[in-house]
């Protein structure tokens, strides 16, 4: 009797745990599916396309506000951004800078090494992405830092560890961040590590091949990405390419080493020898060369641009109403209204700034004065250029009809009124008061002129 009591308190005793237990599990999966639902059932079918490569293939200041405002527009539209990647590398101030946005970017960014490599910086700016995709040809690795001389051409490894340290420990921050291989990213730098297509797959810095961009699309298809806490299923059918504004690619022009160095010369030495030469208005020209160089060295192009259409809107005046004619100062003020508006910013800066719709605003103002200012000047050039083809014509008498206002003798001299104006003349016959006369010519200040005939013309 005891014995079967025991066993039936073991027996309720079960199924009490059990009930709790099944309670439990289905309190559970209720709350953690409810959740999954909650987050993954966000469907990207959409994306940027941003290139990175040839002529603009180097990470520099006007490629990262290029990627930056791709990624802001992606997250504003629910779109994701493929990079399309050919690329040595470049500064890395940028690629820092492009990372950082992509490590913490709301929308998916898919990386693509089209082209043969993606090293240095390139590759710094790929591995927090959040799918890396290369073509089967492609190379990634060698992040070693170097010093580069523009005026000469050279290079040098840096090894200080003050530079080498922060670079190592973002690339291991980047892999971690996505799992990839931590190991290799560090390799990457320390050891100038290059792994083809085959090997980054194997080591799990890359994670996919892909033989065009169409295969990519196709491979990615149904792929589930984490993106900052929310789970994003990419199923991208279609891909627009984003078209980096002028703004961007005048840096990227600049910021060449080569047109750099040439721009901050031709600057300096034109300023010496404008002061020194005494021919100020000159000046202006060398000015305008040593900003663009300045905008090639990392300056802010906010403060360039301002400055820019300031000071063409300064020499557009001073040319217009102060000097006569039209010459340099003109000329150049145009350039800089041109190239200062084309580095307004496309979007409101960062810090305090009004509202992005004053900035617009204000472009769309600048764009108007800038655009009226030369419609005129171009007009004045023309009517200037025009009148300096003109062939030069010459005041005469010659041919006009009067009247004497003494008597003339032949070879003497008397007054005349010819087209209401009194003139001194010599007349070839005689001519008695009132008679007509008309003009032959003249010597000096007087008029030769004759009797004019009844019968003549």
């Amino acid at each position: 009797m005891k014995y079967n009591l025991l066993n039936e308190n073991n027996v309720k005793l079960t199924l009490i745990l059990t009930l709790l237990t099944i309670l439990a599990l289905n309190i559970y999966c209720t709350y953690a599916l409810g959740n999954q639902s909650l987050v993954s059932n966000e469907v990207i079918h959409s994306a940027y396309l941003v290139s990175i490569a040839p002529p603009w293939g180097t990470i520099d200041e006007g490629v990262k506000e290029c990627v930056i405002n791709a990624i802001d527009t992606a997250e504003k539209e629910g779109k994701a951004v493929i990079l399309e990647v050919d690329s040595y590398g470049g500064y890395l101030d940028a690629g820092f800078a492009i990372g950082d946005k992509i490590a913490s970017s709301n929308a998916p960014v898919i990386a693509y090494v089209s082209g043969g490599k993606a090293l240095s910086a390139a590759t710094l700016i790929i591995l927090p992405a959040h799918i890396i995709a290369l073509s089967p040809h492609s190379i990634m690795g060698a992040m070693q830092p170097i010093s580069y001389n523009p005026l000469t051409g050279s290079y040098v490894f840096v090894n200080e560890s003050k530079i080498v340290n922060p670079i190592v420990e973002k690339a291991v921050t980047y892999a971690k961040l996505r799992g990839r291989n931590a190991t290799a990213a560090e390799l990457f730098v320390k050891k100038n590590l290059v792994l083809d297509a085959k090997e980054a797959v194997k080591e799990h810095v890359a994670d996919l091949i892909a033989y065009d961009l169409n295969d990519l699309l196709r491979k990615i298809r149904g792929y589930v990405v984490n993106v900052n806490g929310r789970n994003v299923t990419l199923e991208i059918t279609e891909v627009s390419t984003f078209s980096c504004g002028v703004r961007s690619r005048l840096i990227s022009v600049f910021s060449n080493p080569m047109v750099n160095s040439i721009m901050m010369t031709i600057g300096v030495l034109g300023m010496i020898f404008a002061i020194l030469s005494g021919k100020l208005p000159i000046l202006p020209i060398p000015i305008l060369f040593l900003l663009l160089g300045l905008l090639g060295t990392g300056f802010s192009p906010n403060l360039i641009s301002l400055f820019m259409i300031l000071l063409g809107a300064i020499l557009l005046g001073v040319e217009l109403f102060v000097t006569p004619g039209f010459g340099i100062l003109g000329i150049t003020g145009i350039i800089f209204l041109a190239v200062g508006v084309a580095l307004i910013p496309s979007a409101a800066p960062t810090a305090f700034a009004p509202p992005p719709n004053y900035i617009q605003q204000f472009r769309v103002l600048a764009i108007g004065i800038a655009s009226g200012l030369g419609t005129f000047t171009g007009f004045v050039i023309y009517k200037v250029v025009q009148a300096k083809r003109r062939r030069p014509t010459y005041f005469t008498m010659a041919g006009k009809v009067g009247k004497a206002v003494d008597d003339i003798p032949a070879g003497g001299e008397g007054f005349v009124i010819v087209e209401g104006e009194y003139w001194k003349a010599v007349s070839k016959d005689d001519i008695k008061k009132g008679d007509a006369v008309v003009v032959e010519g003249m010597e000096g200040t007087r008029l030769v002129v004759r009797r004019l005939d009844r019968g003549g013309s």
